[in-house]
This record gives structure tokens, sequence and C-alpha cells, in this order.
């Protein structure tokens, strides 16, 4: 089967997908223009806009942003040839040392795996390469084909040694899908930032970071397309949405989508959608899915006992459940 990253979408689908419509406050005289560059990157539609009284300044602080977005795609997709993921995943090596950018993401994918208790894994590259959701036709795979690629999955079959070591069970992939996107938003910011921009906002996807306090950002309704749980003043943070309607088939009237739970081996079924606001993007991003495979019940104890983290989800039954301050974001 073919190993790509993500599908690519057009862009009315991806509107839907990614679980956010972006808005300013309406423009004054006192306001600085916005500029915005939408391109493909990453598997989905990135989006940065800026407002800067330099044009020039901002159209080069974007082009940068885009050239960062780029080498972290080339870093971590699993389907370049040339990328270290892709290096690892075909290596005959049990013990690899790997790029320092790479082993610090393993270090931080690591502490999100024992914070989610393995609800968030990278390690399943074996799981997605069986589902194929990004084929014409998906189809449930063979139980002896899932159970073949769960006994290969698992962060447990990897382990982080000094120097930038790994070492890697045959057989695991690594994909990093479910963080990469939130990780280059927040390179991509840091780029900006050093152009002297303070007033931006990247988006990859539905992972979102921004500065500035008049964006408004809204959560898709997982079954509505044209409609909206909540808008949100997210105040310099970054937030990131993880739904069972951004890449999913449906066969005897039930819903098979690519969020997977490592335990299992089978798409999650304990939510529709998950959103996660956090200081920094690949954070939200983590979480969002690490939430979704554990449940409403697990996500919710699990976010109200991180005091700078909230959650709003909605259940598998569409019912919206909600962190103790998510309320704080909620735009009237």
């Amino acid at each position: 089967m073919k190993y790509r990253w993500f599908l690519y979408t057009v862009f009315f689908v991806f509107l839907f997908a990614v679980g956010f419509f972006i808005a300013k406050h309406p423009e004054n005289k006192n306001r600085l223009s916005t500029i915005k560059r939408t391109r493909l990157a990453l598997g989905t539609v990135v989006e940065i806009q800026v407002r800067n009284s330099d044009k020039k300044n901002a159209d080069s602080a974007i082009d940068a942003a885009f050239k960062e977005i780029d080498r972290i795609e080339e870093l971590f997709s699993p389907t370049k040839s040339g990328s270290i993921t892709w290096k690892i995943n075909h290596s005959s090596n049990n013990d690899l040392k790997v790029d320092k950018e790479v082993f610090g993401l393993l270090l931080k994918c690591d502490k999100f795996w024992k914070m989610t208790g393995g609800a968030l894994d990278v390690s399943l590259g074996s799981l997605i390469e069986v589902w194929d959701f990004d084929e014409a036709h998906p189809d449930i795979p063979l139980k002896s084909d899932l159970d073949d690629a769960l006994n290969q999955a698992g962060w447990k079959n990897l382990e982080l040694k000094e120097e930038n070591t790994i070492h890697r069970r045959e057989g695991l992939i690594l994909n990093f899908g479910a963080v990469a996107k939130g990780y280059a938003v927040d390179k991509a910011v840091e780029i900006l930032r050093k152009f002297g921009i303070n007033d931006l906002l990247v988006n990859a996807g539905g992972e979102i970071r921004e500065l500035g306090n008049e964006w408004i950002i809204g959560i898709q309704h997982p079954r509505k397309r044209n409609e909206f749980i909540e808008k949100l003043n997210i105040n310099h943070r970054a937030v990131a949405t993880s739904g069972d309607y951004e890449q999913y088939f449906e066969k005897n009237g039930e819903r098979f989508h690519h969020i997977l739970d490592p335990t299992s081996g089978y798409p999650s079924k304990s939510c529709q959608s998950v959103t996660v606001i956090a200081d920094d993007a690949l954070t939200a991003d983590a979480l969002a899915t690490g939430v979704f495979v554990l449940g409403w019940e697990k996500g919710l104890k699990l976010i109200d006992n991180m005091p700078n983290i909230q959650t709003l989800i909605i259940d598998s039954s569409g019912k919206i459940r909600q962190s103790s301050n998510f309320y704080q974001y909620i735009q009237g």
C-alpha cells in the first residue's frame, strides 16, 4: 500500500475538515492592514496572516516562515526518501544516531505519551499503513494484517538513549502526523517574531497559533458543515482540534476514521471532536489527539489537572463537555 502522510484536499473541503474559521475584528483607519498568504504544505493548507506597517518586511517574514515549514516537512515526512524519518523507518540498524532536532521532538513525544497514558503515540506507522485512509476506497483491514501491524507498533518498542541515539525494534514505523503540524506552526511563529512581527496567525490544517488580541477562531461542528460550536479569542495562545470527520469512511452504518487507538488498532470511538487550547501549538496538537483517544471522562480529568490547558470535547453522542476554565476563551 502507498504510505502517504495526509491527503491533500481542495480548499472548501479543508475549511470544514480543519474545524475552524478565522476572522479579525473589522478594520478601521487606526489598524494596520492584514497581509495573508496561503499554500499547500505538510499535506494540508497552511495560512499565514500578519499585520505589519512594513509590507516588504512582512513579505520577507512570510517567505522565511514558509521556508521553515518546508524544512520541518523535509525532516518529518515518512514518505520523502531524503527525510530523517524515512531513513529511520527503513534502516536495518536497531541503534541509530539521529538529528538533534528529531531527537528533541522524540523526547517531547515521550513526555506526551506518558502524560496521556499511551494515548498519544507517534509510533503507529504500521497501523496507519494497514488502514491507509488516503486510498480512494479505504476499507476495514483483515484482522490478521491488523494484528501484525499492532504487534509491530507501540512506543514500548522505541528506546531513547544518550547522545541522540534511539533503539528501535525492527518493523517499528514512526509517523509524526499527530504532532508535526503543531511543531511546524510553532517554528514558523518563531521565524515571524525574529522579523519583529508580533501580530500574527499561523494555521496549518487547524493547528493554530496567534499573537495579538483580535483573532476570533470558530470551532467547527463535527456533524454540521455550516455550523460552529463556539467562537474563541485565545489571546496569544494556540488551539488545535482533532475530529472523526477529517479522514474517514463509513461501512454498514459505522464510521471509521484516522484517529487510531494504540491499544486496539481500531479508530477510537469515544469522541466526535476534541479542541485543546495551550501555550504552544505542539502541545495543543498532541493533547487534542491524546484526549480524543482517552475519551471525555479521562480526558477532562487529565486536562483539569493542567491549569494552563483547556479543552472542549464533543463526545460520541454529540454532547459538549468543557474543562473548568474553557469558558474564559469563549467570545460572547
